[in-house]
């Protein structure tokens, strides 16, 4: 799970977007959509080139993603990245949809929650954190398992702007401040 810093602008663009998608009951394929759209950029390093190339000119930008996604994607999300290129806003369209995802999440009452461990967990260990986790944050939860051997033992839980670290590295490092002190 990578952090992005998502700007006021792309929140307002994906918010703008999530108002369309609700209104036409797409939000769910919007998101595809989207995650679609920047699958195919991220596995064309020329279409990445020439969409943040700001010396070719906005309508021979709009003739590509025509050529490129023209019927295979829902019109909808077209006009949307015509909008974003016309805009200059077309390098903003990860952080779009990091945005539109939270929004999307949000309404459907699910969380996306890193979990760290320091060795693999098997799939019982994993089925008990994530019961705990759904039944204390009532929601349901997106885990994205992470293996961190520096922590020791232990869990790392991060969550929208919570952190629970029940590591044995982070008792270590409190048991050495008051130690020290």
């Amino acid at each position: 799970m990578t952090e992005r810093k998502v700007s006021i602008v792309s929140k307002n663009y994906a918010k703008a977007l999530f108002e369309v998608a609700k209104d036409n009951n797409s939000e769910e394929i919007y998101r595809n959509q989207l995650e679609d759209v920047l699958k195919v950029l991220e596995s064309s390093e020329d279409l990445k080139i020439v969409m943040a190339n700001s010396s070719i000119s906005t309508s021979k930008k709009i003739e590509i993603l025509n050529s490129v996604f023209g019927g295979k994607i829902d019109l909808k999300i077209m006009n949307f990245l015509k909008l974003l290129v016309e805009k200059g806003r077309f390098g903003e369209i990860e952080t779009i949809l990091d945005s539109y995802t939270e929004l999307s999440d949000k309404m459907s009452n699910k969380k996306n929650v890193e979990i760290i461990s320091s060795i693999p967990l098997h799939f019982e260990e994993k089925t008990n954190v994530l019961f705990k986790l759904e039944h204390k944050l009532q929601c349901e939860i997106t885990p994205h398992w992470t293996v961190d051997e520096s922590i020791i033992a232990g869990l790392i839980i991060k969550f929208d702007d919570y952190v629970i670290d029940s590591s044995i590295r982070n008792k270590i490092e409190k048991l050495s401040k008051k130690i020290s002190v």
